[in-house]
């Protein structure tokens, strides 16, 4: 369990500190490539989004009950995330795409399976997402 809660726990801080990295990036207008730094986050952000989704979907698989309504709650925020990508304004998607962080969230503390989480996660999960609400805050800001 040990070695899960390292593995887990370095992955989450990876991957904000892409997040991280990326908010900087927008608010020093630092060119990458063939996109703006604010384009750049959009993306990384619906891919995450995307894949937040899907452990819900996971979550909705395993164990003693089934939960259709997790399924369907994973791909239809996995949707808006990549609809996101689609819209004309990217602060419209910026919140979009903040709110999807705020109810994944919402959904693994009351789901039906929330127990079988450690409270090491919880609280992972709780500054992992407080953080990535603030970068697309800060990033609408800046933009």
């Amino acid at each position: 369990m040990e070695k899960l809660q390292r593995s887990y726990t370095l992955l989450g801080y990876a991957g904000l500190g892409l997040f991280i990295i990326l908010s900087v990036a927008v608010i020093i207008q630092l060119p990458l490539w063939a996109h703006s730094p604010s384009q750049w986050f959009l993306f990384y952000s619906a891919v995450i989004l995307s894949f937040l989704s899907g452990s819900l979907w996971a979550q909705a698989m395993n164990g003693d009950t089934f939960d259709s309504k997790q399924l369907f709650t994973s791909n239809a925020v996995s949707l808006v995330g990549f609809a996101c990508l689609l819209l004309p304004s990217s602060t419209s998607a910026l919140i979009i795409l903040t709110g999807g962080y705020i109810y994944i969230y919402y959904c693994e503390w009351h789901g039906k399976k929330r127990s079988r989480f450690s409270k090491h996660y919880h609280k992972l999960r709780f500054r992992l997402t407080s953080v990535v609400v603030f970068t697309h805050l800060l990033v609408a800001c800046y933009q």
